[in-house]
């Protein structure tokens, strides 16, 4: 049972992805699997967001932070400053009935509860051998402008590099 309910988080996340993409006018793909420790990748005309989805209905806030515990690996997949799009940790929290995690009624459709991101290309390195400690500020909402912001992160950064 804990693995169906990790697989329909994984499943859901995808959705708040696909939204924010659709509404900032990105398209989007969805990778098979997961071996440079990304998801969901999402493109611009010319730049790439690198998207790890994780989920939770059990957040722990502190200080304005939601904390998640990401493994080393991909942290450091992610966090790289040579890898050719923008590692991004998209945390998304979810109630813990699934009822209520799509709710469409004839004026909108709700995804509940919300999707928060942490741009980690270029974070320092870690000594942890198994985890790092994250926290992902409660201001930072994955929108369809987060989404055009960090598309413009990752445009200048090629920029410079270029």
């Amino acid at each position: 049972m804990a693995d169906g309910a990790s697989k329909q988080k994984e499943r859901f996340s995808r959705a708040w992805i696909i939204a924010a993409a659709a509404s900032a006018d990105f398209t989007y793909e969805i990778v098979a699997d997961d071996e440079r420790g990304v998801d969901m990748t999402v493109h611009s005309s010319q730049h790439t967001l690198d998207f790890q989805l994780k989920a939770t209905s059990n957040p722990e806030l502190r200080n304005g932070h939601l904390i998640h515990d990401l493994d080393v690996r991909t942290y450091n997949l992610l966090r790289s400053t040579t890898r050719s799009a923008h590692g991004v940790l998209a945390l998304i929290v979810l109630g813990p009935d699934t009822t209520t995690w799509h709710v469409p009624d004839h004026d909108a459709t709700t995804l509940a509860k919300c999707a928060y991101y942490l741009s980690l290309t270029g974070m320092p390195a870690t000594a942890n051998a198994a985890t790092v400690r994250l926290e992902v500020p409660v201001a930072n909402l994955l929108t369809a402008d987060a989404m055009r912001s960090l598309m413009s992160t990752e445009a200048a950064r090629w920029q410079r590099n270029g």
